[in-house]
């Protein structure tokens, strides 16, 4: 398959996954994640049958960390992520976006207990509120399925 006809039928298949998950993406996700923010990484860990923590660790350690990087989060729920590399790197300027302020409340509460500072953005990720190359590290895990992929990607390659 050459890569035109392969980007073309992406193109479509990504066009018919947002007609189908438009209405769940816009309105239903920020009820559930309303929710579930209190049991979401619990549900999370006995959804993977315990593999959750573990995947997580090797994502963590395959990151390069530095004194005094920025890093981001894009879709960072509960702040698992920016906990994790701050733990391993506490002198990060930690960043977090999401959408859901109630996941976020939780996360800031958990990064907090543990003495952390994450600086929390609610925003669709979709038009990140930062400038380009502001960030020496952006990590983005597991949310992809809630993406609009083309319109995550529109200005990378011009769709």
């Amino acid at each position: 398959m050459n890569s035109e006809r392969y980007a073309t039928e992406f193109v479509l298949q990504e066009n018919t996954r947002e007609n189908q998950f438009n209405k769940i993406w816009t309105q239903d996700l920020t009820e559930v994640f309303a929710d579930v923010a209190q049991y979401y990484d619990r549900a999370n860990d006995v959804a993977t049958l315990g593999l959750l923590n573990g995947l997580r660790k090797k994502f963590i350690a395959g990151i390069e960390l530095h004194s005094g990087q920025k890093a981001l989060d894009v879709c960072a729920g509960t702040n698992v992520i920016g906990i994790d590399l701050l733990t391993r790197q506490p002198d990060l300027q930690m960043f977090a976006v999401d959408r859901s302020s109630d996941m976020q409340r939780v996360g800031q509460e958990r990064a907090k207990k543990r003495g952390l500072t994450i600086d929390s953005t609610i925003s669709d990720v979709h038009q990140l509120p930062f400038p380009d190359n502001h960030f020496d590290i952006v990590t983005l895990q597991y949310a992809s399925r809630h993406l609009r992929v083309l319109r995550s990607l529109k200005r990378f390659v011009g769709y």
